[in-house]
């Protein structure tokens, strides 16, 4: 099982190393510390964390609730904010973004790992409650930058496992979605769909070729699961 993935943006070099230390003993993968808001939207498309822990006072001229702001316009990543005492202003601006939750200096190691456990599961929670309805009778939606995007099932050609994201590799482009694979193989059709590996969904109309340890999705090979190629040509002879 992959470890939950937390980015840190604190500027406070002593603090980050403590959170990091403290996450990372308690089995939790830190991919990058960061200390101003251009660096954290660079990590955030290299590393694609799972939580953010974010301090409200970073670096430049764009502070934590600023990142707060792109995160949800843009991201689907849930985030906590990591504050001192703050000017009447900037508490009102943070409550507005929704964050996950706080964490407020100076902590123990057991404020820091309740607030990521709390925030992953309320975000799992609200996660749950919008792919209930993302799915339609001949297309899925996925979330981008505050709009729905309609995707067409004859347009997907595969869909694969990123962690907990999932990549749909459509005809016009990529699209990332947090959801797992397991999660998205219960809402997709599956006499379009089938799962030929622990990593990958592919659209059964779109093979164009098959062996023994292969499968061609519009001549791209992908990997077949062990056990998988026989269940495999039986679901493509029901087409």
């Amino acid at each position: 099982m992959e470890k939950v993935k937390i980015l840190i943006v604190e500027d406070e070099r002593i603090i980050a190393e403590d959170l990091s230390d403290i996450l990372m003993s308690n089995d939790y993968e830190v991919c990058d510390i960061c200390k101003s808001f251009s660096s954290v939207i660079y990590a955030i498309e290299k590393h694609h964390p799972d939580l953010i822990l974010l301090d409200i006072k970073i670096q430049g001229d764009r502070d934590g609730v600023d990142v707060a702001h792109r995160l949800r316009d843009d991201y689907s990543i849930p985030f906590v904010f990591i504050s001192s005492h703050s000017d009447p202003s900037t508490v009102k601006r943070a409550v507005e973004v929704n964050p996950y939750g706080y964490l407020v200096k100076p902590f123990e190691d057991e404020d820091v790992i309740v607030a990521v456990e709390l925030a992953l599961s309320n975000f799992a929670k609200e996660q749950n409650e919008s792919i209930k309805d993302f799915v339609l009778n001949d297309c899925l939606f996925v979330r981008e930058k505050n709009l729905s995007i309609k995707i067409p099932f004859s347009d997907i050609q595969y869909i694969k496992a990123e962690g907990n994201y999932s990549t749909i590799v459509a005809n016009d482009k990529n699209h990332v979605l947090r959801a797992t694979l397991k999660e998205i193989e219960q809402k997709v059709p599956s006499h379009l769909f089938y799962r030929s590996h622990k990593s990958y969904i592919i659209n059964l109309g779109r093979v164009s070729a098959i062996n023994s340890d292969s499968i061609y999705v519009n001549d791209e090979r992908l990997p077949i699961g062990r056990g998988q190629l026989h269940q495999l040509m039986e679901s493509i002879n029901k087409v």
